[in-house]
């Protein structure tokens, strides 16, 4: 058999295993600006680098049907042809996300400006909105046309984001500005008498608008205390809800001392009222029936108001 003849037989015998046909690929992920016909096709051969269209903005997609796809293969010279009209191929570039909480920090840099110092929190009307820009971009916030109705608290801004070769859509974003207290509350229950003790107590911010009553604003307010009731662990507490341990209770006798720079007397009183560390109380002299106002100053021990010096709690 001639050499010729023999070479283009085996080579018609090999094609169908060698020459793989194109192939369309259904669901497609690409990072860079261009879609590429070797992104649609599998086996595109020296076609496989043409550009033939833009892609999507990144974090989107776009569908391509039969025809389009039909099109661009004729276009490069692909022998590919749509097995049925519903061949299509989805193209989705990656993206970086730029989420709702990077937005809300930017706007709260931004409104750090325009609002007195303190704490605020800002709700966004759609918590789920993102912003997408390239995939490794280092990506920057941008805020325009920022409103802010200090009377209501809403808030509305164009928010954009922008990385490398990118830049999203503008986005129109709205919510609500509150200013924020961080309040003391108690972390677990204290029984009426017991002292609040540095560990029972954290800190809870706060909305203003939700501060109907005064509470307590500081931790030092509440260490030392007792609940005059029950006080629910996180729940903000009233001036009203705490006082000063009691340590004379009214109807004990109590040693009642006045101290000057060069004597000191000491008498034995009843004690008309209960009374924590420094507060006034109504005190009795049992053999004179005398009413006398005093200072609690310790465990079982009252002063005359005015008394000067140091004084040694004892019965």
């Amino acid at each position: 058999m001639p050499r010729t003849l023999l070479l283009v037989l085996c080579l018609a015998l090999l094609s169908p295993a060698v020459m793989a046909q194109p192939a369309l690929r259904g669901n497609i992920v690409i990072d860079g600006p261009t879609i590429r016909l070797g992104d649609l096709f599998s086996d595109a051969g020296a076609a496989a680098d043409a550009a033939i269209a833009s892609a999507p903005l990144p974090g989107t997609k776009i569908v391509y049907d039969a025809g389009w796809l039909a099109a661009r293969a004729r276009e490069q010279n692909l022998d590919w042809t749509p097995r049925s009209r519903y061949d299509q191929a989805i193209v989705e570039r990656a993206g970086q996300a730029i989420t709702a909480d990077m937005i809300v920090g930017e706007l709260k840099r931004e409104l750090g400006n325009r609002l007195p110092q303190g704490k605020i929190r800002l709700e966004l009307d759609n918590p789920g909105i993102r912003l997408f820009v390239s995939s490794g971009a280092t990506p920057s916030i941008a805020i325009d046309s920022l409103a802010y109705n200090e009377r209501n608290g809403r808030l509305s801004a164009t928010v954009s984001a922008a990385g490398d070769d990118t830049a999203a859509e503008p986005l129109r974003v709205t919510g609500r500005v509150s200013r924020m207290f961080d309040l003391p509350v108690l972390t677990r229950p204290i029984a009426p008498g017991d002292a609040i003790g540095e560990s029972d107590v954290q800190t809870i911010a706060v909305r203003a608008d939700r501060m109907t009553e005064t509470y307590v604003a500081e931790i030092a307010e509440l260490v030392g205390k007792t609940p005059r009731r029950a006080i629910r662990p996180g729940e903000p507490v009233r001036p009203s809800d705490i006082q000063t341990p009691v340590i004379i209770h009214k109807g004990e006798f109590v040693n009642l001392m006045l101290r000057t720079p060069t004597m000191t007397l000491t008498a034995q009183v009843k004690a008309l009222d209960d009374g924590g560390q420094g507060a006034s109380i109504r005190v009795v002299n049992p053999r004179s029936g005398r009413t006398l106002d005093a200072i609690v100053v310790g465990t079982g021990l009252a002063a005359i108001p005015g008394t000067t010096g140091p004084v040694v709690a004892t019965r």
